[in-house]
Order: C-alpha cells, then structure tokens, then sequence
C-alpha cells in the first residue's frame, strides 16, 4: 500500500534499475533516448541486455508512444514484445533487457490506498520535537509518563522490523484513544502503508507536507471545517472530527508519519496528546532505524558467507586446468573468466565429443550476481548433456531454448555460441544465439568476422528453431570468443573498448598462441579501464587449429 508524495503534474517516468535502486524523472521532452551510449537521454552503461540505442519514448499529441530501435533483444511493454510504435497507457510497465520503467501519465493518481485531498485544514494546535523536549510542551499527567515508560520498554525490545509497526500502531492508537489510523514510511520517495487500522483513511496533503516538509505534529479538532474535506461526501459520512499526525523522526531526518484520527467525536483529542505523540513517534522512529540497520547487517553477513560458498561452487564448475587435453595435438585452447562481483553470470566450457570433435561454448548470462550465477550453472548443465546426443549446433541450442523456457519464472536469459570443430577437417558447425561476433584470424593477421546469428538469446522465446552455419578452419587458423565485457569495458573517459579496438588488437597479437592471447587480451583490457569499475564479467575462449 502505498500513498504518493505528490500528484503527477506531468508525465512521469518510474525507472527501476537491475540493482533494486528507483527513481523517477518528468517527461519534458519530446522525444528520449534510451540505452548504453552516453549520447542517449536516458544513459544506462551497466545494464546487461540492453542495447547501445535500444527504445526511444515519444510525444504524439497528448500521448506518449515507445518504439523499438531495432535492439538486440527486444523491447517488451506489460511483457509483450513490440513491433512498432506503441500507445503508452498510465503505469504501463516497459522492459528492456534487466531495465524496468513504469509510465505513469499526467494527473494519473500514484496509488488508491491512501488519497490526499487538497486543502489546509484549521490547526488547533502544532508542536515541534524540539518544542516538546525542551520546555515539556503539551504533557503534564502522570497518565502521559506511564504511556511514555511503557512505549520506551516495548519499543526496546528485539522484535522484528515488520512487526514492530504494528505495534507503534496499537501503542499510538491506545495511548490517545483513537480508532483509526496508519503508520507510514517514506521509501523511494514514497509514503508506504506498513501498518492500517480502518479503511478509506482520506488524509490532508497539506497535514501531509507540514509534517513530512516542516517536521510538525499536528492537531485538527474538527475536520468538518476544513474546506477541503467538507467538500467529500466520503468524509461527511464518516463524521471525521478530531485528527493527529506526527512525523516519524529521527535525529537526522523524517522517515515517515503515524496519522490517527476519530470519527463522530467518541473521542475528542487534546494538546498532551499531540506532545505524548509527537515523543512516542521520535522513540518509534529511531527504534525503526535500529532495526533497519540490524536487519542490514545480518543480512550483509549472509550474503558475504553465501556469496564466497558461490564463488567456490563457480569456480570448481568451469574448467581451470590447461593445457585442457595435453595428450591432443590438432588443437591448442585456452580461456579465462574474470567476474564484475564474487560470482559471475558468464561460463566457457569445452569437451570432446568422441576422438574426432571438439565442443566449445562461451555464454553469458543476463544479470549479476548470485541468481546470474545458478542460471549459467543450468545453462551449462543442459548444454553438456544436450550435446551428448551428438545433435548439430542448432538442433542443441533448440533443445536446451525449450528446456530453459519450461521453467524460467525469473524471465532471465542468455546469450551463447556453441562451436563443434571436425578435428579432421577442420571444418567448424556453430550457432550463435543472440551473442556477440566471434573472430576468426590466421597467423599473419588475415581476420574475418563471423556474424551471422542463428537465433536470439535462449530462455525467452519459445518455438525458435535455431540453425546451424558452417566456417571452414585451415591449419594455423584461430577463432576468439569473448562476451560483451570485453567491447562494453569503459576508460575514465568514457569509452568503450568497441570492436574496433578489439579488432586491431586480434590483428596485431594474431601470432600469439591462445593462452597467451587470452592473458593478453584480458590485461590491454584493464590497462585501457584503470581506475574504472569493472561493470560486466569478462570471458575470453581462444582457440588454433593445428
């Protein structure tokens, strides 16, 4: 449940990034841009999935329209891929990759669970912490200390976060005597219901401002005067009369409001109340910050134990040994994974099939971190055994689509280049789903690019039968697979590497056998992103055919 700080105005844009974080920007402009480049309106360099100019949001008339920019993989809106130039309706949700954005039209209201209605009411009386604190304003009776002590020791204890605003809920509800009321926290910029007692609570956006904007409690005792509710035939029927609200307040900062009020007059509140309230809300909101920053810390541990238990599973499931196949002399191979987190969502992997043909793979997944991470692990897994089946490149790719897509609740997916080599011949079968080029390139720096697709990535799109291409490899000839981490790493300058970075360096370090070249590649690319986060994983497979 949820109640909005203000009304949209304007039009709105909701963007949610892959690492949890919200924000929303006003649509002023007639036309943006969204994707990689910096050159976009809305810049978006991390974000795995997402093309370098991937959608573009448009102003027709008094609509907004999104449309595609020929992306790599897809723009969907409410998870329907589109094909052409769509009408936005209000909180149409659109997708991109790992990107989420809601559109949220002009005068649309935020949410319907709580609404604030315009107006001031006439104040019977405010007071600020500080007020109360310092000079005992608004308290006095023993009535008053005895709520106060019993507040401080039920709010000391350890309960849990979600709980704990049930119960400033019932504290602030018994102390004064009211029968309705809620306990909101501001997330994302946004007031949240966590605790409601009755329903259809309407609520002054103006009593609203002035707690949340001036810090103040506040005291109504009777809201049939204000203009603004007496206008509301919701409110008339209720009989609303006397109201509280006060800021949930910590040393720093407001981080939401408790908002009580009582109908008909059962219960007519008063100035201790509103001092009584207004300190029980500073004890219950520095008790919510304690429990938030515990909650936080557990769960950091958690995560660090989890993630080092992850990063050993990873690294014991892609291969680490080299040379691969000492006893072999058609081919020499090598490839190396570094991870943007402790764990990745890029794998490599490579395997004999019988004494005549090789297998190898590169892949990445989309996302990061753990759940990237058990993605690519049942990629791996259904690939391996798929190809068991002596199946073509396009055949397994089918299969393993199929199987990935019976159970992808998560809606991730990955990109992925599955090469067999006749170790006879030489000659190469693959199919490329959805994943960067790969090169292939001769000792003295002749290079072609094999760009050609057999279908997009695997785990989104059911029924795509993917086809198998053909390359023939001549002796001394090597083909680089890599993932998007390599052309997507960015200098403090805000380049990427490119392809034609890469490019010339295939050219240039061509004569280099493969594990050289693999070590190579991975070191001109931290040389050329120095003092840069690493955003992506980044996976490099090399391999000469002898």
């Amino acid at each position: 449940m949820t109640a909005s700080l203000q009304e949209t105005a304007r039009p709105e844009l909701s963007i949610r990034t892959p690492d949890g974080r919200t924000h929303a920007i006003t649509l002023d402009l007639p036309r943006y841009s969204v994707g990689r480049l910096a050159s976009n309106q809305l810049s978006f360099q991390g974000v795995d999935g997402l093309s370098r100019e991937h959608f573009a949001l448009e102003r027709q008339g008094t609509d907004w329209t999104v449309r595609d920019l020929g992306s790599t993989n897809g723009t969907f809106v409410n998870g329907t891929r589109i094909t052409g130039p769509t009408v936005l309706r209000s909180r149409d949700q659109i997708t991109a990759g790992q990107l989420n954005l809601r559109f949220i039209a002009a005068g649309a209201p935020k949410s319907q669970d709580v609404v604030f209605v315009e107006g001031a009411p006439d104040l019977t009386a405010t007071a600020t912490l500080d007020g109360v604190l310092s000079a005992g304003e608004g308290t006095g009776s023993d009535r008053y200390m005895r709520a106060l002590i019993r507040a401080g020791r039920e709010l000391a204890g350890s309960m849990p976060l979600e709980k704990l605003f049930g119960l400033i809920l019932n504290l602030s509800l018994e102390t004064v005597g009211a029968s309705r009321g809620a306990v909101m926290i501001l997330e994302d910029g946004e007031l949240v219901v966590r605790a409601m007692r009755g329903a259809g609570l309407r609520i002054s956006s103006s009593v609203r401002d002035l707690v949340l904007k001036e810090k103040r409690s506040l005291l109504v005792q009777d809201a049939l005067k204000d203009r603004a509710f007496a206008a509301r035939e919701s409110i008339m029927q209720q009989q609303i009369r006397s109201i509280l609200a006060v800021p949930l307040q910590t040393e720093e900062r407001v981080i939401g409001l408790v908002y009580l009020d009582s109908p008909f007059f059962v219960h007519e509140f008063k100035n201790e109340d509103l001092g009584l309230l207004t300190i029980m809300a500073n004890i219950a909101a520095i008790r919510i910050e304690h429990a938030r920053l515990a909650q936080i810390e557990q769960a950091e541990k958690i995560r660090a134990k989890e993630l080092e238990h992850a990063a050993l599973i990873q690294r014991s499931i892609l291969p680490g040994q080299f040379p691969a196949f000492p006893h072999r002399t058609e081919f020499t191979l090598h490839a190396a994974m570094v991870p943007a987190t402790e764990v990745g969502g890029d794998f490599f992997d490579f395997f004999l099939l019988d004494d005549e043909h090789l297998a190898f793979v590169i892949g990445d997944v989309s996302g990061k971190g753990v759940p990237a991470a058990l993605f690519m692990a049942v990629s791996r897994t259904l690939l391996r055994a798929t190809a068991q089946h002596q199946k073509s490149p396009g055949e397994c790719l089918t299969q393993v689509n199929a199987t990935l897509l019976e159970q992808n609740v998560s809606s991730m997916f990955v990109t992925l280049f599955y090469g067999v080599l006749d170790l006879g011949s030489g000659r190469l079968a693959f199919a490329n789903a959805g994943h960067n080029p790969s090169y292939m390139f001769s000792v003295n720096g002749a290079l072609r690019t094999l760009t050609e697709k057999s279908g997009p990535m695997l785990g989104l799109f059911a029924g795509y039968q993917y086809r198998t291409l053909t390359e023939q490899m001549e002796p001394g000839e090597s083909i680089l697979l890599y993932t998007d981490g390599v052309t997507e790493a960015l200098s403090k300058i805000g380049e990427f590497f490119g392809d034609e970075r890469l490019r010339k360096f295939v050219v240039d370090h061509s004569a280099e056998a493969a594990e050289e070249l693999t070590r190579s590649l991975h070191a001109a690319i931290q040389d050329f992103s120095t003092g840069m986060p690493q955003n992506d994983d980044i996976t490099v497979l090399a391999l000469r055919y002898t």
